[in-house]
C-alpha cells in the first residue's frame, strides 16, 4: 500500500491534471416532461385490502456467470448513439456497465420513498432483480424477493443509464454521473387493465420495442399458464430484454406523447430519453445530513404524479383479479375457481375472507422487507457512500464546466477512477466499505483508485456480492405479522418469505377445510371463430360451460380468445368481457358488454389500439352503429 501522504499529494496532482485536461460541458434538461402535482391523491375503491398498488422492479446485481454476456450486450446495444468498437476498449465500458447497476440500486430508492410516503401503508413494494442467463444462455433477470407474487395494480420498471463510451460523456449521449441522471421508466399492468396494449401503459422511448414484445409474451404466457394450471413465468426486466435484443423496431405501434391532446386514444405513452441535470444548490447540500434528494425534485416527484394518475385511471379490481386468483390457488385451488366464477355462496365468502387476511399478511411481510431494503440501500452505509461518490463526481464536473478545455481521454480516466473507487469497497475482501466515511475525497480521483480499484476490484460481481452481503441481514431478519380473522388474532414470525408462506398455508389448512369441487376439468368452452376446443374454469352442464367463469380457446394458428363472464351451452352468453388476440403479433381487440352464442350481441364497449374506446350496438357479432353509454352493462370484477 502507498504511503498515505504520497497518496494525498499524488491525488491532488492527478486531480489537477484531470481537470486541466478536460473539454466540453455536460449539460442536461432542467425539467422533466413529468411535473409534480401535490393536489393529486390516489382514489382506491377496490374490494381487496391485500393487493399492492405499486411494485418497483430494478436491476440490483449481476450473477457471475452472466457478467461476460452483460458486458457484451451493454456494448452491443447502446442507448443514444453508435460505438466505435475499435477504440471502445480504452473507454472502459465494463466499468460504466457496473455503474448502471450500482446507481440503479440507489436511485430506485428515491422513487420508492416518494411513493411509500404518499400511498397507503404497505402498498408500495420493491422487487430487486438479479441479471442472469436463462436456460438458453440469453440475458434475462429474476427477482431476488417474492414481491411479484403479490397482486399489484401497476408495476414500474426503473433504472438509470450511461452511454458505454465515457469519452463522449460531455456530449449528447445519455449519462448518469454527478448531477446528470438519465432515467429509464416503464409502467405496465395486467393485460385486462388495457387489453389492446397487453397492459403496457407507458415506456421510455428506447425501451418501447422491448416492452411491447414483453407485454405480448407475458399475456400469452399467462393464458397458457391458465390452461396448464401452473404459475406463469416472471417477466424479466424490460431494460434487460433491451440489452439482450437491442432496439426492436416495430411498425405502427400505438404510441402517444406525454400530455398529448388525444389523451383518450388507447396507446402507449412514450417517455422521451431525458438527460436531466439536477439543481446545483441541492447537489451542493447532498452530504450535509439534511436528507436532501435532488433526484426527487427533478424527476421522481413528477414520475410519482404520473404513477398516481395511472392508479386513478385503472380499475384496481380488474388489475388484480387474475393475480388474486393465482394467489388464492396456493391456499385452495377450488376456492380460486369459485373466485373466477365470482360465487357469492356463504362457504366461498368465509374462505375468501380467511385467504384475504393471509394474503394481506404476506403483503405486510414483504412490505417490511422492502422497507429494510430501502433503509440499507438509501439510508445506510451504501447510500452514504453513493452520495459521497455522486458529490465527488459533481464537483469534478463543475470544475470541468468552468475550465472547459483539454482532451476527452481524461474524462474516461476520471469516470473509471470514480467507478473504481466505488467498486473497490464492494469487494468482499476489502475493508473500504466498512469505514464510516471516506477519509479524503481526493482518493476517488487518484491514480491509486484507478490502479488498485479498477484493475483488481472493479467487477460488478463484487458489487453484487457486497449488495447481498449488506442487505441479507436486513432482508432475512425475523419479522412478526399479526393476522386478524374470524374475531381472533394470530401472530406469524419468519425470517424469509418461504417460511412465512408455510405458516400461512398451515394456518389456512388448520382453520378451514378445502372447498368442495365446483368445476369440471373437462368442461368445454368455444367460440365461432376458433376451430379448436377451449377450456372453461367454472360451472358445467352436460360437459359445457354454464354460468359464470373464465374460458380460453386457442386455435392452431395461435389466435386466442379469453372470456370472463356468463356462459351457456359452452359459449359466451350474457354479460361478460372478451379479448381477441390475433396470431402474428397483431394488436388485440377488447369487447365488454352483452354476448349471445359466443359473439357480441347488444350494447358493447370496443377497445382497439390507436383509437378511442367506443360504445357500439352489435347484432350477432356485427357492428350496427353507435349506442348510448348508459345502456352498457359492464362486467364487475
Amino acid at each position: 500500500m502507498f504511503d498515505r501522504k504520497f497518496v494525498y499529494c499524488f491525488a491532488a496532482a492527478a486531480a489537477c491534471l484531470l481537470l486541466a485536461g478536460c473539454a466540453g460541458t455536460a449539460r442536461g434538461v432542467k425539467q422533466s416532461v413529468y411535473q409534480p402535482d401535490g393536489s393529486l391523491s390516489v382514489v382506491d375503491i377496490s374490494r381487496s385490502e391485500a393487493d399492492a398498488m405499486v411494485v418497483i422492479r430494478y436491476p440490483a446485481m449481476v450473477r457471475e456467470d452472466a457478467l461476460p454476456e452483460y458486458y457484451r450486450a451493454f456494448r452491443r446495444h447502446p442507448v443514444g448513439g453508435r460505438i466505435d468498437e475499435e477504440t471502445l476498449a480504452s473507454a472502459q465500458p465494463d466499468r460504466v456497465a457496473d455503474s448502471v447497476v450500482a446507481k440503479s440500486n440507489f436511485y430506485a430508492m428515491s422513487l420508492y420513498r416518494e411513493l411509500a410516503r404518499d400511498l397507503p401503508r404497505d402498498s408500495v413494494l420493491l422487487s430487486p432483480h438479479a441479471i442472469e442467463l436463462d436456460e438458453n444462455g440469453r440475458l434475462s433477470s429474476q427477482p431476488l424477493l417474492a414481491t411479484e407474487q403479490v397482486p399489484s395494480v401497476v408495476t414500474i420498471d426503473f433504472s438509470v443509464y450511461s452511454f458505454p463510451d465515457t469519452r463522449k460523456m460531455m456530449d449528447s449521449p445519455p449519462l448518469t454521473f454527478g448531477d446528470i441522471v438519465t432515467p429509464l421508466f416503464v409502467i405496465h399492468a395486467n393485460r385486462w387493465v388495457r387489453p389492446s396494449t397487453n397492459g403496457l401503459l407507458l415506456s421510455s422511448e428506447v425501451l418501447v420495442g422491448a416492452s411491447w414484445l414483453l407485454s405480448g409474451e407475458q399475456a400469452d404466457a399467462r393464458v397458457q399458464a391458465s390452461l396448464d394450471r401452473v404459475s406463469a413465468p416472471t417477466r424479466p426486466l424490460d431494460f434487460v430484454r433491451y440489452l439482450d435484443r437491442g432496439d426492436l423496431a416495430y411498425t405502427d405501434l400505438p404510441l402517444k406523447s406525454p400530455g398529448e391532446s388525444r389523451r383518450e386514444v388507447v396507446a402507449v405513452e412514450v417517455h422521451p430519453l431525458e438527460k436531466i441535470r439536477m439543481d446545483p444548490d441541492l447537489m451542493a447540500r447532498l452530504q450535509d445530513g439534511t436528507g436532501v434528494d435532488p433526484f426527487a425534485e427533478e424527476f421522481v416527484r413528477g414520475a410519482a404524479t404520473r404513477i398516481v394518475q395511472a392508479l386513478n385511471v385503472a380499475d384496481h379490481d380488474r388489475a388484480t383479479f387474475f393475480d388474486r386468483q393465482a394467489a388464492l390457488a396456493v391456499f385452495d385451488p377450488e376456492l380460486s375457481l369459485a373466485f373466477l366464477a365470482r360465487s357469492g355462496a356463504e362457504d366461498v365468502r368465509a374462505r375468501l375472507q380467511m385467504a384475504e387476511a393471509l394474503l394481506r399478511a404476506e403483503r405486510t411481510f414483504l412490505s417490511v422487507q422492502s422497507a429494510a431494503l430501502y433503509e440499507g440501500t438509501f439510508e445506510g452505509v451504501y447510500g452514504d457512500q453513493m452520495r459521497q461518490i455522486i458529490a465527488a463526481e459533481y464537483r469534478m464536473l463543475e470544475e470541468r464546466r468552468s475550465l472547459a478545455r483539454a482532451q476527452n481521454w481524461s474524462t474516461a480516466l476520471a469516470v473509471v477512477a470514480m467507478a473504481g473507487a466505488a467498486y473497490a469497497g464492494s469487494h468482499y475482501d476489502s475493508n473500504f466499505f466498512e469505514t464510516p466515511t471516506f477519509e479524503n475525497i481526493a482518493l476517488i480521483t487518484s491514480l491509486w483508485a484507478v490502479n488498485n480499484a479498477m484493475v483488481k476490484n472493479a467487477q460488478s460481481k463484487t458489487v453484487g456480492q457486497n449488495f447481498l452481503a449488506q442487505m441479507a441481514p436486513a432482508i432475512n431478519r425475523q419479522v412478526s405479522v399479526q393476522v386478524e380473522w374470524m374475531n381472533s388474532t394470530e401472530e406469524i414470525t419468519a425470517s424469509d418469505f418461504d417460511e412465512f408462506r408455510a405458516s400461512t398455508l398451515a394456518l389456512y389448512q388448520q382453520s378451514v377445510r378445502a372447498i368442495a369441487s365446483r368445476g369440471d376439468a373437462g368442461c368445454a368452452f368455444g367460440h365461432p371463430a376458433i376451430d379448436a376446443p377451449g377450456t372453461w374454469f367454472g360451472p358445467c352442464a352436460d360437459g359445457l360451460a354454464a354460468g359464470r367463469g373464465y374460458g380460453v380457446a386457442i386455435d392452431g394458428q395461435g389466435n386466442t380468445i379469453e372470456y370472463l363472464g356468463k356462459a351457456s351451452e359452452g359459449r359466451a352468453q350474457g354479460t361478460g368481457a372478451m379479448i381477441f388476440r390475433p396470431a402474428g403479433g397483431e394488436q388485440p381487440v377488447y369487447y365488454e358488454g352483452s354476448f349471445a352464442a359466443g359473439v357480441p350481441h347488444g350494447v358493447v364497449r370496443v377497445e382497439q389500439a390507436s383509437r378511442k374506446a367506443r360504445v357500439r350496438k352489435f347484432q350477432e357479432g356485427v357492428d350496427r352503429g353507435s349506442a348510448d353509454d348508459d345502456q352498457l352493462q359492464r362486467l364487475i370484477f
